[in-house]
């Protein structure tokens, strides 16, 4: 594997970032979305991400369906030694042209949090390509058996800038979008942005409702690997992977968390 070269302050940090503990968990990964020559916050070119996910492969590691991981969440099922959730937001239809060969490819299994308001037959089809959402049509064309999907609100509103009614109203509307299409799909919730409900009565309040919505977990984001069992299986970290990553602060990454331990 190669690396692109690193400033010496980074070099610090990640020096650093290696006297962490290691957290007795699973790494939860985040990514958005696949493109060639993508290397932002929220693109990675499909040769990054080949080449982090063959490191997985090499050093061992067993990419989790989403029942699987909760099942060690919820202390169902006992921690694998070596094992990862992989997670895609927002549902770009990139993930089904760059992300699913390379699933079939690995053996790997991932989870796509997909927005609901973007299941329409068509939806996006004039949008710039990289931006363009995967259909109900699309995401029925991807074994359940690989990737599993999850909610991801139905406007993807940063649930800290709305009041509870309206964040309620728009998880509704996103389960409702899911089963109108008949898309086979977990009331499991990764919250937009990150985002929650600021105070802790609205939070509260919310999260009444989601588990009255049949809302099982929930995923935020922390850039923690996440301990099992889950202290709180609503407030599941994540951890935020980039398309500036190297191959060695992804490794910091998959065992440590973020990169700014001080």
């Amino acid at each position: 594997f190669t690396t692109r070269k690193i400033s010496s302050s980074t070099n610090q940090r990640m020096n650093l970032s290696w006297l962490l503990p290691d957290i007795k968990g699973i790494p939860v990964l985040m990514y958005h979305k696949v493109w060639p020559g993508g290397a932002d916050a929220l693109t990675i070119s499909p040769e990054r991400l080949q080449q982090q996910w063959l490191l997985l492969k090499a050093e061992g590691y067993r990419a989790l369906s989403l029942s699987e991981f909760l099942a060690v969440a919820r202390g169902e099922q006992p921690r694998p030694s070596k094992a990862v959730l992989i997670t895609f937001d927002d549902g770009y239809q990139n993930n089904l042209q760059y992300v699913y060969p390379l699933l079939q490819q690995t053996g790997f299994k991932a989870t796509f949090f997909i927005i609901g308001n973007t299941l329409s037959e068509g939806e996006g089809k004039d949008e710039n390509p990289e931006e363009r959402k995967m259909s109900a049509g699309e995401l029925k064309s991807m074994s359940p058996d690989v990737v599993q999907l999850g909610i991801h609100g139905h406007e993807h509103k940063h649930l800290g800038s709305i009041n509870t009614d309206e964040a309620i109203v728009d998880l509704k509307s996103a389960i409702s979008a899911f089963t109108v299409a008949g898309l086979e799909f977990h009331r499991v919730f990764a919250y937009p942005y990150g985002g929650q409900p600021k105070d802790a009565a609205r939070k509260a309040a919310f999260r009444k409702q989601m588990q009255e919505m049949g809302i099982t977990a929930a995923f935020r984001i922390g850039n923690q690997v996440s301990k099992v069992p889950a202290p709180n299986i609503f407030e599941i970290k994540r951890i935020d992977i980039r398309g500036t990553d190297t191959l060695d602060e992804f490794r910091i990454k998959l065992k440590k968390g973020k990169l700014k331990p001080f």
